[in-house]
């Protein structure tokens, strides 16, 4: 016997045979399936060279089936069913009812993001759990696998695999202590005489976007120290003649906190364009778009905080 090429299958004629093994009647499973008795015979005629067996013998008013149909019976239900959820939509997410973690791979300059994206979540999924993890390639790829459910990321880092939703761009801005000597007297010259702060967070290795534009301008900052995290920054700025240049995100609340002065950068830098990313292949599953909604809307109340950080309240 020839083995069946699942290309030459057509499905309905198993859904046929199903019902027929369950009734062994055609005119039974005719009024199961809605068809006439003649188009349910015309199917089982298809079935017979199908599978090259009888399938139904006809035993007085009855059908019985043949050694091969009774396998059939036993197997072809549980093959139907599991079809038919893999052709089903997937279940709708229900957020308040949901106990998932949630991972978003994100360097740490979102940090003022989180109090806004937990307070969102919180009030609308109690139970679900949010888990933030540092930008690094290995972290890039996870998404990419669906291992992770998002990545925030600058805009041209364009990760294989992934789809990004744009942030909007972040104006960058130099920070340091209020009596700060350079901010006396503002310009480029007094921005290169003091020694500055950097945070060594990203992914790609090679000078930043600062000191690229600074040697364009044949000017060269010294670097005084550098930290890991810019959770460290603040405190480090608030007690030295260190400056920072960052983009104005990573410091919106910890400016406050501990006393900032925020000035301009006093040359030209394009602001930085972050995006939301996901996996191309995993990021549409119900639970991964709520999530990264909910992201997204917390992203636009921080950009724009008298206006959208007030109604997420």
């Amino acid at each position: 016997m020839n083995e069946i090429q699942l290309r030459q299958v057509d499905l309905n004629l198993l859904v046929v045979l199903d019902v027929l093994l369950r009734e062994q009647s055609v005119s039974r499973a005719a009024t199961q399936l809605h068809l006439t008795p003649s188009a349910v015979s015309h199917a089982l005629k298809r079935l017979r060279v199908l599978f090259d067996d009888e399938l139904l013998v006809r035993d007085g008013r009855r059908m019985r089936p043949t050694s091969r149909a009774e396998g059939l019976a036993q197997t072809l239900p549980r093959l139907l069913q599991q079809l038919a959820r893999t052709l089903s939509p997937p279940a709708p997410f229900e957020p308040e009812r949901s106990t998932r973690t949630f991972r978003l791979v994100a360097p740490d300059f979102i940090a003022p993001l989180v109090p806004l994206l937990l307070r969102d979540i919180t009030r609308t999924a109690p139970h679900v759990r949010v888990e933030l993890l540092p930008l690094s390639p290995r972290g890039v790829q996870d998404v990419a696998d669906g291992h992770t459910d998002g990545l925030i990321a600058p805009q041209a880092l364009a990760p294989d695999g992934l789809r990004g939703r744009p942030l909007g761009a972040w104006d960058w801005a130099v920070y340091g202590r209020p009596d700060h000597p350079a901010f006396a007297r503002w310009s480029l010259s007094a921005w290169a005489a003091y020694p500055h702060l950097q945070v060594r967070t990203s992914v790609r290795e090679g000078k930043g976007p600062i000191d690229r534009r600074t040697e364009a301008l044949g000017v060269q900052r010294t670097v005084g120290a550098v930290v890991p995290h810019f959770t460290m920054a603040a405190p480090v700025l608030a007690h030295t003649d260190l400056l920072l240049t960052v983009p104005s995100v990573a410091m919106t609340t910890a400016s406050r906190v501990y006393g900032l002065t925020r000035r301009p950068v006093p040359f030209e830098l394009p602001g930085m364009h972050l995006a939301l990313f996901r996996s191309a292949t995993e990021g549409d599953e119900p639970g991964v778009r709520w999530f990264l909604d909910r992201v997204f809307a917390a992203c636009r109340a921080l950009h724009a905080p008298t206006a959208d950080a007030d109604a997420m309240m």
